[in-house]
């Protein structure tokens, strides 16, 4: 998967940003940038993918993300759909005065834990989405004060999950990962082989296994499997073809299979998934 870099510029006489916004549907490519972001997802559907977690989203989720972690939010394809979105991005050298301080130690370590990507749930979600929306309307030093409060929240509960394992290292950083994303959107339509993959990478099949799975916490082959599932889905709601012909559209040469796998990823055979 090809990542990018997103600039982002404060607004006038503002050290951060917060914006609300609504679109069709959510489907910027998988990029990443130097702010921290709190984003909660007040409409739509589909799935995130926060460094190598990759999982169905739906309204109410609020994700916590760090500098240069990947991350994109992709709308499922279907008719009258809407997405809307609250986003908070800042540095952290907005706090760069503070941040060593004992009064703001359990906030770095909220910080660092963000660099794995934090999904924030029950209770907390609700009084941080309270929170956010009065930021939308703070100016000055009080919208400062409210990012503050909402970081301490954050960091004095336990209603907090951790998308990537602290020892995960995420695949955007290195290159011969990359190529292998990029290779496989490329050409998951056709027959590829473990050889083929290791390849790209310039390694050897064995040990392209083993470094595949500790940068990425899958295998190949359940990647492949799960790209390939995530196409049919976007072929599928179109409704244009028969489900035999999206399977061997989208790389698979067994039924079965397809079944299988497609079952395991959403949990619905094909026919009750267009329903």
């Amino acid at each position: 998967m090809k990542i990018t870099e997103e600039k982002i510029i404060n607004p006038a006489q503002n050290s951060f940003k917060v914006l609300q916004y609504q679109v069709a549907e959510f489907n910027m490519a998988f990029h990443f940038h130097q702010e921290y972001e709190l984003v909660y997802i007040a409409k739509g559907k589909g799935m995130r993918y926060i460094g190598n977690s990759v999982e169905k989203f739906e309204q109410g989720d609020m994700i916590f993300v760090g500098p240069n972690l990947g991350h994109m939010w992709k709308s499922e394809n279907s008719e009258n759909s809407q997405a809307e979105a609250i986003v908070i991005q800042f540095s952290v050298n907005l706090f760069q005065s503070l941040i060593d301080t004992p009064e703001f130690r359990k906030i770095k370590q909220l910080l660092e834990q963000a660099n794995s990507g934090i999904k924030i749930l029950g209770n907390l979600r609700d009084n941080i989405l309270v929170k956010m929306k009065s930021l939308l309307k703070y100016k000055a030093a009080k919208s400062v004060i409210s990012l503050l409060e909402i970081l301490d929240d954050i960091s004095e509960s336990d209603e907090i999950l951790t998308l990537n394992s602290d020892k995960t290292q995420i695949f955007t950083y290195d290159k011969r990962i990359n190529a292998v994303h990029q290779f496989a959107h490329a050409f998951y339509h056709q027959n590829i082989s473990l050889e083929n993959a290791a390849s790209i990478a310039n390694m050897e099949k064995s040990a392209f296994c083993r470094f595949f799975k500790d940068k990425t916490q899958k295998t190949f082959t359940r990647f492949l499997n799960e790209l390939r599932i995530d196409k049919a889905c976007d072929l599928l709601q179109k409704k244009e073809k028969s489900v035999t012909e999206v399977a061997f559209e989208c790389g698979f040469n067994n039924m079965a299979n397809f079944y299988r796998q497609f079952k395991k990823a959403t949990g619905k055979t094909p026919g009750r998934f267009i329903e």
